[in-house]
């Protein structure tokens, strides 16, 4: 190795491998100025469209095992070669691909400068060697113009250059230009032939007008810029000589001769050709730049829509519906996806019309792809009789499934670009799926705790509320059991009347329980009937007489107050709530206040008491299940509110809670209950007698 030029061979290889063997003394010294190997190398192999490139990338995979480092595969387009024709481009889809089978990192870069883009990015990876083949070139163009060999041996710095001779090269190999098939020939060459004899109008129209020479030497210059804008590099060439040629024979004395008298025109011919032919490699550059440019706009917008399409959908079956979708959009053709399912098999989950669905071969391939995280399918060398290829959708923490594309160009399976693509549009499918199953697993674990805790609840609470009614009814009958004959007649009515209280207590307890359950899991069925709400008021009273011994209750409920559809048996279960927690709270001997009012589309009925009143704050909780207003007085299981509200709410009213606003304490209870019509309503209280 000399410097930074060499022409490995297995001797070569020998050394390197040797070189490998001395990474423990290289990297001892952390102040040596050598770089080390091992892992702190990296090779990187410049990929072209000429066979030689396929013996360059065994060459550098064989380096890169010798060195033990990592190696990367870059082909650069630099616009120099015009419009490239399909075969050109698929010649380097073809060289990456096989890069990427045999290990390396694949790139396309884009730049002007083919030396100056493959350092730059070199540099940029923390390359330390790069691979390049040398090709045979005229000795004409070696003087002229600089080879990319030599810019990099130029310009690499610190960076080693290895450069390989191609064997067996022929330029017959080599695919001409697009501006050299014969198939686009004459078309080109008559439309070059028409933009010059047009500049030659032109001019001549500008001589007429006495325009100075210079107009006219700009107007073939842009001649120029329109033919290598339209045809490529080769075509500009042309029209820069030929337009040289006609200044001289029509616009330079003599006339119509290319005989020369004055010897500055031999300057102004060179500048011209010169910026003719500059002019047109950096047209044609500027143009493949744009196309490229353009190639990434396209991919970059793809991602985002997708991106953005896969935030704004939830539930995995939208999600897979919709990334199918976008993926059809921008891959033209059949998209199969399959998911794994939680016991670990995959199942096809869209695309079920396609023809690859119908094949067992691709479902064996997403099989393996989903297995192995790599690809496989058409167009590689892992079960290449598969009709798509198939590509793994990597989650974070498991392989969510695979997606598989046939589009109806299978060249495009070759570009590495659009692998590339489909493969962060997998990332981005299977990132999406997992964020959706982890909120998923999220809720269920959120429910599952909900669940525990409401279940602890009520284990808490009911259990306290049962022992209590059973153990005064066990304690009751007991004594009358074991002492009837010794205890006097009015005792053991009482205690008859204290077994009778208990499991009236007990009864409404599981009750509550009861419509509790059947509420939530919204089994209870309205049975609406237009009641008087005077006629439910009184049958409550009756049933709660012995509840209420030790309250008066107060009504205040008009006698012209319209009839309310309403399910009798729920509304007498929420006045008896309502009455039975006032009893709780409000001192034996005050009063009960229960009152009636109508507005135009509602009742409005309020129980109000004298007790403590209701905390600050607590107003809203108390409706919420096992919530009390007074937590060290275990006087109730507090469902009672819970299962008002819920019912109230079933009749589309609503219900709340608040403090009286008059000089007493207390608690007011108050809740809604619609009208059916309003009209209605109207009418009857028009024809009410009173």
């Amino acid at each position: 190795m000399t410097d930074n030029h060499t022409h490995p061979d297995e001797s070569s290889l020998a050394a390197c491998s040797h070189a490998r063997q001395c990474v423990g003394e290289t990297a001892k010294d952390p102040r040596s100025g050598e770089r080390g190997y091992g892992n702190a190398e990296r090779l990187l192999v410049c990929v072209g469209p000429s066979p030689t490139t396929v013996k360059l990338l065994h060459r550098a995979k064989q380096m890169a095992a010798a060195f033990g480092c990592e190696w990367l595969a870059v082909a650069v387009s630099s616009g120099g070669e015009g419009h490239a024709s399909n075969q050109r481009r698929q010649h380097i889809a073809e060289h990456l691909q096989l890069a990427e089978r045999l290990g390396a990192e694949t790139r396309t870069l884009i730049g002007l400068n083919v030396a100056d883009t493959l350092l730059a990015y070199a540099r940029s990876r923390n390359v330390t060697r790069i691979v390049v083949g040398k090709t045979a070139q005229p000795w004409w163009r070696q003087i002229l113009f600089a080879t990319v060999v030599d810019e990099l041996l130029q310009r690499s710095g610190e960076i080693d250059i290895y450069v390989i001779r191609g064997q067996g090269e022929s330029d017959d190999n080599v695919e001409p230009p697009s501006w050299h098939r014969p198939g686009k020939l004459w078309k080109q060459s008559l439309a070059t032939a028409v933009i010059v004899a047009l500049c030659g109008l032109l001019g001549r129209l500008s001589r007429l007008l006495g325009l100075a020479e210079a107009n006219i030497v700009m107007l073939f210059l842009l001649g120029v810029v329109l033919v290598a804008t339209r045809y490529g590099r080769g075509p500009a060439i042309v029209a820069a000589i030929v337009n040289v040629l006609v200044f001289d024979f029509f616009f330079v004395p003599p006339h119509f001769s290319f005989t020369v008298h004055d010897a500055q025109y031999l300057l102004t011919f060179g500048v011209m050709l010169g910026i003719g032919l500059l002019v047109s490699t950096l047209t044609a550059r500027i143009h493949e730049q744009l196309t490229a440019t353009q190639m990434q706009e396209l991919r970059t917008a793809a991602l985002y829509r997708l991106t953005q399409q896969l935030s704004e959908v939830s539930g995995t079956e939208f999600l897979i519906r919709t990334a199918s979708q976008r993926l059809r959009e921008m891959f033209p053709g059949e998209v199969v996806l399959f998911a794994r399912e939680p016991n670990g098999s995959l199942l096809l989950r869209f695309g079920e019309d396609t023809s690859v669905a119908g094949q067992p071969i691709n479902t064996q391939a997403a099989q393996w792809v989903a297995m192995h995280n790599q690809n496989a399918g058409a167009g590689t060398d892992t079960l290449p009789d598969a009709t798509a290829l198939f590509v793994p959708l990597i989650g974070t923490r498991q392989t969510i499934g695979a997606v598989g594309i046939k589009p109806d160009n299978s060249q495009r399976l070759l570009d590495p670009d659009q692998r590339r693509l489909l493969e962060t549009c997998a990332s981005l499918i299977a990132l999406a799926i997992e964020r959706d199953l982890s909120l998923l697993e999220v809720q269920e674990s959120q429910l599952s705790v909900q669940t525990e805790q409401m279940r602890s609840s009520l284990l808490s609470s009911v259990s306290h509320d049962l022992r209590t009614p059973l153990a005064g009814i066990a304690g009751a009958a007991s004594l009358l059991a074991e002492q009837r004959e010794q205890l006097p007649a009015e005792q053991q009515h009482e205690l008859a009347v204290s077994i009778l209280d208990e499991a009236d207590r007990l009864n409404r307890l599981v009750g509550n329980l009861l419509d509790l359950t059947r509420l939530q899991a919204g089994a209870i069925p309205l049975q609406r009937e237009l009641q008087p709400i005077d006629d439910v008021i009184g049958v409550v009273l009756r049933r709660m007489e012995r509840q209420l011994r030790d309250h008066s209750v107060q009504t205040n409920v008009p006698v012209d107050l319209p009839p309310v559809p309403i399910d009798e048996i729920l509304i007498q279960q929420v006045l008896i709530n309502l009455l039975d927690n006032a009893t709780k709270f409000a001192p034996a001997g005050s009063p009960i206040e229960l009152s009636v009012t109508a507005t135009e589309s509602a009742l409005v009925v309020e129980v109000a008491d004298h007790g403590p009143g209701i905390p600050l704050g607590q107003e809203q909780r108390l409706f919420e299940k096992f919530v009390q207003a007074d937590q060290h007085k275990r006087s109730g299981s507090g469902l009672g509110l819970a299962i008002c509200k819920g019912v109230v709410e079933l009749h589309g009213g609503r219900i709340e809670a608040l403090n009286r606003t008059d000089a007493d304490s207390g608690a007011v209870f108050r809740f809604t209950l619609p009208l059916a019509s309003v009209g209605m309503h109207k009418a009857q209280h028009n024809g009410n007698p009173s």
